[in-house]
């Protein structure tokens, strides 16, 4: 963080969740070749990884924005503003 603003990066992973509980991590591929352009360093991919483990647990877990309970919460503000 700058002190003008905060910085934002998508590091262009991202995890797809099926109704079924099964999930694939896409566009592995475009954040390789962008890992090699923009000179992503070592210490950023290993975040990113552990990262992105993280978030496989909590999908199999049924965590955080994973669980039954904050699906339904959810929903259900989306039903009020639709």
């Amino acid at each position: 963080m700058t002190k003008e603003a905060l910085k934002y990066i998508d590091y262009d992973l991202d995890i797809k969740v099926f109704p079924d509980g099964r999930f694939h991590l896409l566009d592995e591929g475009e954040y390789e070749q962008h890992r090699r352009q923009m000179k992503y360093p070592d210490s950023i991919d290993r975040i990113l990884r552990k990262n992105v483990d993280i978030l496989s647990h909590w999908i199999l877990d049924k965590k955080g924005p994973f669980s039954k309970d904050y699906i339904d919460i959810w929903y259900e503000k989306y039903k009020e503003y639709r």
